[in-house]
């Protein structure tokens, strides 16, 4: 996150080879007053030289994926995972699929890579492209599952017949890999080339290697055949040949998406963006495309990821150099280069000009290539603070609104507890202070409850505060996050939401950066909103040091629908409602160890409202519930059963926990209120050795948790049957009410 006021928006659209590259390079040399933003599809993407081992067994999948929420958060860069769908040239912003508001931007850089090109007939409905290779590996998967099954089903012992479609070194490689992995008894692997010899771009010796190493590994390769027909089990040549099919991949010719072209963007004849010799649009200078995306005007090259690679440092000057007004530099393609190609097993044929090499050794050479460059992407160094991310050059700042940009800055607590104070601390300020009584108050300081209620007539009024620190550098989830964080105090009284108003806390930026964010935040607090039927009817902006959120929410409830006034008995069932893990999770995520596609779970699982589970839960006669937030399970447990002179004995096997929290646990990760929240350990007491992980995790603060219930034992099975049937997955029973006062661990 830079230090300084946000001035110019960066937009980074697509996880390609060139972006992940400039990433790096951005952390190591950020230019204070810009923000980068990364928008991916996916949270993981691929690097495809390591693709082909990925198929053959070679490699996990981890292995040659890059965490680009992880990369992001060490970098200090914005991460979205979204599908980009059209762009707005004139208003400079990118529409989403999701429905989201428009993302804007003052620079934009593609690197999207590219779709399949399935105009052959027949082949969009009965084969599987290799593009978008962010998604191949999961519907290979598919295809071997599909395999298996058929084979399983043949009563007669013949193979079935996979075929690769494509004629170049991708279509080679993956062919290859997958004779590697499947055993001959399952599946034949045809190979069909458009020409009268595979790998034309590539010298004649390559070539006769190629087909070798194919005849050896047991490819039966098909030349001269121009695929004009593609059916369910069959693939049909120009010159009238037939080949019968089980599986069918498709790894020919690749194309652009199409709202390149729809948004006015200058294209070449498959779509892909023109772009001039320093990489931007020859018709809009403020975009860049590079890797498959993008193709230059005056020195088109392969698609291949080599130049996506050497196109990264030049994309990175350019991007730096336009903000600074700067000249720009050319990029011109190399002609001559190293080339390496897996054939299966671990063996390689290389190479460069006329040499031309094979053996297990060039599989190592390739392999220690392939490894370096993702131990970029690994192993991220610590970065130092660093004072000269408060001076902002002069052209940035003649750029925008400001005429002096503030420059001091503030020790910044973890987000793991979006910003709260300590139980402890809270409640000795609260017990020291008086406050007026009005008359009609039915839960006030004096409880501390989760919302505060009063009653002026017939229904009675709830009414909550609650306020947080940014948990992750979307605005619009975070919007989302804190709307629905802001009504589950409200929904355990089992009151409906009637209105709220907002405070929004902005940090200081460029007049145009915060209406941008602005935008964002409140969109995806309305639309939060709306979900619960609650209307936004006021609120209040200001500027601080960061991005944060109140809210005053307002309900209504009946007098009949209060919880009954029966007392807890021994044997009343807990249900939780949501995992625990959050705060583990985003410190986790600030420290550069969590792992990106956790934490998008945990964010897509704080954007849950609470409700539906509350109507759950008074539908079948709950007699206490609270909701998990900043004091953590075990001090909101303890709060809720104190005043009813209750305990409870919690199994800690049923606890469910976000995938993720335990190994960062584990790793001895925090987050900044843990502390505070130990010390109702006083209260606990244990059957046996309980880890200092999971004691950790009972108590670590939760932003916008579950609810947890205590329901009679013989509504337990309804109640969880009927959350889960409404999606709320992971419900658990966590334990029973006991007659002690303490809570106990079993």
């Amino acid at each position: 996150m830079n230090s300084a006021p946000v001035l110019q928006d960066v937009l980074l659209v697509g996880g390609g080879h060139s972006h992940v590259i400039l990433i790096r390079m951005w952390a190591m040399q950020p230019l204070p007053g810009v923000r980068l933003t990364l928008v991916s599809e996916k949270v993981n993407t691929p690097y495809s030289g390591m693709l082909p081992g990925l198929i053959a067994g070679h490699y996990s999948e981890e292995d040659v994926h890059i965490d680009l929420a992880r990369l992001c958060s060490w970098a200090g860069v914005r991460f979205i995972e979204q599908r980009v769908s059209a762009i707005n040239l004139d208003q400079k912003s990118v529409a989403v699929d999701s429905g989201r508001p428009d993302i804007h931007f003052d620079l934009l850089s593609l690197d999207t890579g590219s779709t399949p090109e399935l105009s052959v007939a027949g082949s969009e409905q009965f084969s599987v492209p290799v593009k978008p290779v962010h998604g191949f590996f999961e519907r290979w998967q598919q295809l071997r599952t599909r395999l298996q099954q058929r084979s399983g089903q043949n009563h007669v012992s013949e193979a079935l017949h996979v075929g690769v479609i494509g004629s170049g070194a991708g279509g080679y490689e993956l062919v290859m890999a997958m004779r590697h992995s499947l055993t001959k008894d399952l599946a034949n692997c045809h190979w069909f080339v458009r020409g009268s010899r595979a790998l034309k771009g590539r010298p004649e010796k390559i070539s006769v290697m190629a087909m070798q190493a194919a005849k050896e590994a047991g490819v039966e390769v098909h030349t001269e055949f121009d695929v004009i027909d593609v059916r369910m089990d069959c693939v049909i040549a120009r010159d009238g040949r037939k080949v019968l099919l089980d599986e069918i991949v498709w790894c020919a010719a690749a194309k652009a998406p199409d709202w390149p072209q729809t948004s006015g963007l200058a294209v070449d004849k498959r779509g892909f963006v023109m772009t001039n010799a320093y990489l931007q649009s020859i018709t809009h200078d403020f975009v860049f495309a590079t890797g498959d995306i993008g193709t230059q005007k005056e020195t088109p090259s392969n698609k291949a990821g080599v130049f996506a690679v050497r196109q990264a440092p030049y994309l990175f000057q350019n991007i730096r150099r336009l903000l600074l007004g700067k000249q720009l530099k050319p990029y011109r393609p190399q002609t001559d280069f190293l080339s390496l190609m897996a054939t299966g097993k671990k063996s390689a044929i290389g190479n460069r000009g006329r040499l031309c090499v094979q053996g297990s050794w060039v599989w190592r050479w390739k392999d220690l290539i392939d490894q370096k460059f993702m131990n970029r992407f690994r192993h991220l160094p610590d970065m130092q603070p660093r004072n000269d991310l408060f001076k902002i050059p002069q052209a940035i700042v003649a750029s925008s609104s400001l005429s002096d940009a503030d420059t001091t800055g503030a020790h910044m607590r973890c987000r793991g507890c979006g910003g709260k104070v300590g139980a402890s601390i809270l409640d000795s300020v609260l017990h020291e202070i008086t406050s007026f009584q009005s008359d009609g108050i039915l839960c006030g300081l004096d409880e501390a409850r989760d919302a505060a209620m009063f009653q002026t007539g017939g229904e009675i009024i709830v009414q909550s505060v609650d306020q947080i620190s940014s948990v992750c550098d979307d605005p619009y989830v975070f919007g989302r996050i804190a709307a629905v964080h802001a009504l589950s105090d409200m929904f355990t009284t089992g009151a409906n939401a009637h209105s709220a108003q907002v405070l929004v806390s902005l940090p200081f930026a460029d007049d145009e950066i915060v209406r941008r964010d602005l935008k964002q935040l409140m969109n995806g607090v309305v639309d939060a909103l709306n979900e619960d039927d609650c209307a936004l009817i006021g609120g209040h902006t200001s500027e601080g040091s960061e991005l944060s959120l109140g809210f005053v929410v307002n309900g209504l409830i009946s007098p009949s629908k209060q919880i009954t006034s029966d007392k807890l008995v021994e044997g009343d069932c807990l249900i939780l409602t949501k995992p625990i893990g959050t705060g583990v999770l985003l410190a986790g995520m600030m420290r550069q160890l969590a792992r990106g596609s956790d934490i998008l779970q945990v964010l897509h699982s704080m954007q849950q409202s609470n409700r539906v589970a509350a109507e759950i839960l008074y539908q079948h006669k709950v007699k206490a519930v609270t909701d998990v937030t900043g004091f953590g399970l075990l001090g909101h447990l303890h709060r809720l059963l104190q005043p009813l002179n209750a305990g409870a004995e919690l199994n800690t096997v049923d606890i469910p926990v976000y995938v993720g929290a335990v190994e960062l646990a584990r790793q001895g990760i925090v987050s900044t209120l843990l502390k505070q929240n130990q010390k109702v350990l006083e209260h606990l007491e244990a059957d046996h050795d309980i880890s200092e992980a999971m004691l950790n995790l009972i108590c670590d603060p939760q932003t916008s948790g579950g609810l947890i219930g205590v329901i009679p034992a013989s509504q337990c099975n309804d109640v969880l049957s009927s959350l889960h049937h409404q999606g709320i997955e992971n419900a658990q029973c966590i334990g029973v009410v006991s007659a002690q006062s303490a809570i106990r661990l079993i």
